[in-house]
């Protein structure tokens, strides 16, 4: 892509889809909703990935944290007790488009399984191949195998490697539910590739059809919650609103698979021509709206037409390809009842647990059961009887006519069913069902649960944010050296301090008028009137920096927001300065930085999601995601300048960034830079690793892990580096743009497998909707343990003064009395809670009162002490709202020292043993001790605690 012109976008349509209701898939899968309205593809994301088929170079930059800012978001900026980029509140569901740009393989592609390799390759083209038989890192090699025996991927000029990297994404991106998991996807990707050999779709596809026919079967099912989309509008689910109730999943599917190729990581198509573009798009959408059970009628009825037309013809029908993929599909999809009847049972089970688990939240949410889903009524081998009666047999008799190759692999379908008239639900439950057992204590001791709860996050984007301990228990001297100097002559300007004019020359003035001039803005001649008369002779740090009106008028803060680290499209773009994560080589001069400067705000372009506009996403230039500062909202800024604010911002933007490269540059030429590399380095770059290797070497015997504010990517590098040990999850709709998200890491030793249920969005029409909770905040799980009681955990992280805190918590108290009366509860929760407590502050000791009442206790005991404080930071000089700034000497009597991390469960089913502190990432509490520190990535302290179960 060029960096100083906007290339055309070409104009790629789909086509669009009309869907009707099959009565008998509708009473046995209950996927399908009323025909009554036209179905259409609004609201698709159809723009996904063009920019990356443009003319010309495409720039790209992978490093940082994101802030992917739409009109609404500056709108809704808090006021003036907020910290930072993190109190942008984002309460739109287009939260879940963009993906954390930490995400990277970690952990890489891992070694091959010989013997199940082995075991596995000649099965491959075969339907008796048993995918529940292996391992996940198997079913990456075995997924691997079948693009290169395919073949194509190669051909269409993807590296192999660019694959791996794929397929990994997929599999990290799978939810741990029963049966819609990595193992189906696997399932249905390799029936695929058996049933296009058998009828030898491959003869008749073409490269591209190809790649898209085996793409969209791993893809198919892509972040599937567990829920079939009438439950998504039943519950009201923003993800029903933003796809218009229509192929809702589908659709989600598909618009994840495009995200996940054109992930700076993957860039999959980066070699496809935009032709070829095209058409793979076309053909991948078509095939995963194809799934959609809803639109079962619509294909039952082309088959028999198709067939009746061709009635007393000779020969084999000639199938279009695109409906021949189609059909390949839907059979994959539903092709449990061609395997061996050994296999097909356990898909059966897998499949009516994940009905059931439905038919639970439905229940406990107040909804109707679906009828399908409800355990007390239905039976499992009923459920695989009427499935296969009322909807396999009919599709796949017209299948089987339309294409006679599979008529010998179609004789499984009746050898089942007759098998099914042997049984019933408790023999296939007692056959296929492997309930953990045996890890209960067997001399009669209590269950004893070890838990953890840690925020993560640190730094955002600013990595001078906070002070630091820059070494391992003390501060490095270079460190030390240079946060006292900045500190000093801030404070202490006199005979050091400079005007304006000295860093920022009227040709650099001139400079940026042109540009804006290029952009159409209005009042510059009035800009540059206030460059000469307000800004222009000014001293830089008593008269600038110092200035609390442009502090009050946010013509620094805001725009640094928008502009500090800009997630575009899976690449992530920073602004050179001091204050952000960039680590270019340009900042050692005044005149290299300007050059660099001036670029990325005018001449860079980024594509961001318009949350007005689900699916699409709008093509910028960093100047024009600034939005004018009203006046009514800021009363410090005038309405004069309100008008040519967007000019001012960038003006005064320059300014800053300026003064901060030269006195560094000044005060220490030679080490800041490198200070600032390691910086980013353990607060950004290797974050992720830092915090997974602490949680898995530190805290390997936990049982359960809280997070909270964790990076959208965090979820995939934990899935990599702890999935073996532990499940992973996530509330289903994560914010990608705070990159603020609450997760729950639950030990596959303590906690049975396939047995979550996702509750966050019932706990947060309880707490009021989005009024205290935003996008990622909360993860509310049940699942059932091994000692028989089903469990609710929950992750929260609070408001930045914690008034969220308390009824967010009423929300759980009220689910857990009213939906999951026999649950065990366990909650770790950042609830942000201070020493003093205020009608806009919540305090400790008011917290800790309120929940007792409710019946729980905490790991602090019956009277928690301000002084076990689990933060200890304080914000540094270099910073845009220097107001905020406080000196290394107060750090630890004027900065945020609170007890903020708790760990909650009821009084009467647990007791407390054990609780602990730690800030060092090796059990160990250094009260002395800022944080974070390069060790230890988090201003938060590991809470850990030993709870012991009551006698019921």
């Amino acid at each position: 892509m060029s960096s100083n012109s906007v290339a055309q976008r070409p104009n790629y349509s789909h086509a669009t889809h009309i869907a009707a209701r099959d009565e008998c898939a509708d009473k046995y899968l209950g996927n399908a909703v009323s025909t009554n309205t036209v179905r259409s593809n609004h609201c698709f994301p159809d723009d996904i990935g063009r920019e990356h088929f443009k003319e010309g170079e495409r720039d790209r930059d992978s490093h940082g944290h994101s802030s992917d800012l739409s009109d609404d978001d500056i709108a809704n900026i808090r006021d003036e007790n907020d910290d930072d980029l993190n109190t942008v509140r984002v309460d739109k569901i287009m939260a879940l488009v963009s993906r954390e740009k930490e995400y990277n393989v970690l952990v890489g592609w891992p070694e091959r399984n010989e013997e199940a390799f082995r075991r596995a390759k000649p099965e491959l083209k075969l339907l008796i191949l048993d995918a529940t038989s292996f391992d996940e890192d198997d079913l990456l090699h075995l997924t691997l195998e079948i693009f290169l025996e395919v073949g194509v991927h190669e051909k269409l000029g993807i590296a192999t490697d660019k694959m791996k990297r794929f397929i990994l994404g997929v599999r990290d991106r799978m939810l741990d539910n029963p049966y819609h998991n990595w193992t189906h996807v696997f399932d249905v990707m390799q029936t695929v590739y058996s049933l296009a050999t058998m009828c030898h779709a491959f003869d008749k596809l073409s490269d591209i059809q190809t790649f898209a026919l085996i793409v969209s079967a791993l893809c198919h099912d892509l972040e599937h919650p567990g829920v079939n989309n009438l439950f998504l509008i039943k519950s009201r689910s923003s993800l029903a609103t933003l796809y218009n109730e229509t192929s809702i999943l589908e659709k989600h599917h598909a618009f994840r698979a495009f995200e996940l190729m054109f992930h700076a990581n993957t860039d999959l198509l980066s070699s496809f021509t935009p032709e070829q573009y095209a058409d793979f798009r076309e053909i991948m959408m078509s095939i995963i709206l194809a799934t959609d059970m809803a639109r079962h009628g619509d294909y039952m009825a082309r088959l028999k037409q198709i067939l009746a037309e061709h009635e007393g013809k000779e020969g084999q029908i000639d199938v279009d390809e695109l409906f021949l993929m189609e059909i390949i599909i839907k059979c994959a999809d539903t092709a449990n009842v061609l395997k061996p009847f050994e296999v097909a049972k356990k898909w059966a089970l897998r499949v009516t647990d994940e009905f059931f688990l439905q038919g639970d939240m439905e229940r406990a949410s107040g909804m109707e059961v679906t009828p399908i889903c409800d355990r007390t009524s239905q039976s499992r081998v009923a459920v695989q009887k009427g499935f296969i009666d009322f909807v396999i047999t009919p599709f796949y008799t017209l299948v089987g006519n339309l294409l006679p190759d599979l008529l010998e692999c179609f004789k499984q379908i009746q050898i089942n069913r007759q098998a099914w008239d042997a049984y019933d639900d408790a023999m296939l439950v007692e056959e296929v069902g492997k309930h953990k057992s045996g890890l209960l204590p067997s001399n009669g001791e209590p269950v004893s649960l070890r838990i953890v709860t840690w925020n993560i996050a640190a730094v955002n984007n600013n990595p001078f944010e906070y002070w630091i301990t820059h070494g391992q228990t003390r501060q490095s001297a270079d460190y030390a050296s240079l946060m006292q100097e900045v500190q000093l002559l801030i404070d202490h300007p006199e005979g050091r301090d400079f005007e304006i004019k000295d860093i920022i020359s009227d040709e650099m003035v001139a400079e940026v008028k042109a540009e804006m001039e290029t952009f159409g803005l209005d009042g510059l001649d009035e800009w540059e009137n206030r460059w000469k008369t307000e800004y222009k002779h000014r001293l830089a740090i008593s008269g600038f920096l110092k200035d609390k009106a442009i502090g009050s008028k946010r013509l620094i803060s805001m725009p640094d927001r928008v502009t500090n680290t800009i997630n575009s499209e899976g690449s992530v773009l920073m602004r050179p300065s001091v204050i952000s994560m960039f680590d270019g080589d340009c900042m050692g001069s005044l005149d290299e930085w300007w050059i660099t400067w001036k670029d990325f705000m005018f001449h860079r372009q980024v594509k961001i999601i318009d949350r007005n506009k689900p699916g699409v996403s709008n093509e910028l230039f960093v100047i024009e995601m600034l939005q004018k500062i009203a006046h009514s909202k800021y009363p410090a800024i005038t309405e004069e300048e309100e008008a040519i604010s967007i000019p001012l911002q960038v003006l005064v933007l320059a300014i800053f960034d300026a003064i901060l490269i030269h006195i560094l540059n000044s005060l220490a030429p030679t080490t800041w830079q490198p200070i600032k590399r390691s910086l980013c380095q353990a607060f950004n770059q290797n974050k992720s690793l830092q915090v997974l290797s602490i949680l898995k070497n530190t805290y390997s015997d936990v049982d359960v892990f809280f997070i909270q504010e964790a990076a959208a990517g965090f979820v995939d590098a934990a899935k990599q580096v702890m999935g073996r040990k532990y499940m992973v999850m996530r509330p289903y709709l994560l914010d990608g743009f705070r990159n603020q998200n609450s997760i729950i890491l639950a030990s596959r030793e303590f906690f049975v497998e396939g047995s979550t249920i996702d509750v966050t969005e019932h706990v947060i029409r309880l707490a009021g909707g989005g009024k205290w909770i935003a996008p990622g905040d909360l993860c509310a799980m049940t699942m059932k343990g091994v000692d028989g009681f089903r469990y609710l955990l929950a992750s929260f992280h609070g408001d930045t003064n914690g008034m969220a805190s308390l009824p967010v918590l009423k929300a759980l108290h009220e689910a857990v009395t009213t939906s999951y009366p026999d649950h065990i509860f366990v909650c770790g929760i950042d609830a942000n809670t201070h020493k003093q407590h205020g009608s806009n502050c919540q305090g400790v000791n008011h917290f800790h009162d309120a929940f007792c009442e409710m019946g729980m206790d905490s790991c602090w005991g019956e009277t928690p002490s301000v002084k076990t404080w689990t933060t200890r930071n304080a914000r540094t000089y270099l910073q845009p709202q220097l107001q905020k700034a406080v000196g290394i000497a107060d750090a630890a009597r004027k900065g945020d020292v609170n007890l903020k991390d708790w760990l909650i469960f009821y009084e009467n089913q647990f007791v407390c043993a054990e609780q602990a502190r730690d800030n060092t990432g090796a059990r160990n509490f250094d009260e002395e001790m800022v944080f974070p520190t390069l060790q230890f990535p988090s201003d938060h302290a590991i809470v850990s605690a030993l709870l012991t179960r009551k006698p019921s």
